[in-house]
């Protein structure tokens, strides 16, 4: 037989559980490890496209995320406070802060 204490940790993990199920039951949305990740970044998204040896800014950030997702992987890799290049070789690269990485995994065709 389980002694008080271990009937007693099952009892409030239990209790636990049905609170988060009935949140869920409700409709509560709780948030992905990916967006509170997002949520704690305070830098602003950066995206750079850069082809042949050129960078240039790209600002608009759905459309970055679109592009990045064309390519054929996306690694970690450092340059200039960029921290993740998307690409299929020597030609188009685009590089991606945290925070625009992290925003472009939360997209739906990521």
């Amino acid at each position: 037989m389980a002694s008080e204490r271990t009937l007693f940790i099952i009892n409030v993990s239990l209790g636990l559980l049905s609170v988060l199920l009935l949140a869920m039951l409700l409709g509560m949305e709780l948030p992905t490890l990916g967006q509170a990740q997002y949520a704690l970044d305070k830098e602003e998204p950066v995206c750079m496209i850069e082809w042949s040896g050129n960078s240039t800014a790209f600002d608009d950030i759905d459309r970055c995320c679109l592009q990045a997702r064309e390519q054929l992987e996306c690694q970690a890799e450092s340059k200039d406070a960029l921290d993740w290049v998307c690409g299929t070789g020597a030609g188009l690269r685009i590089w991606l802060n945290d925070k625009a990485y992290n925003y472009c995994k939360q997209q739906p065709y990521w």
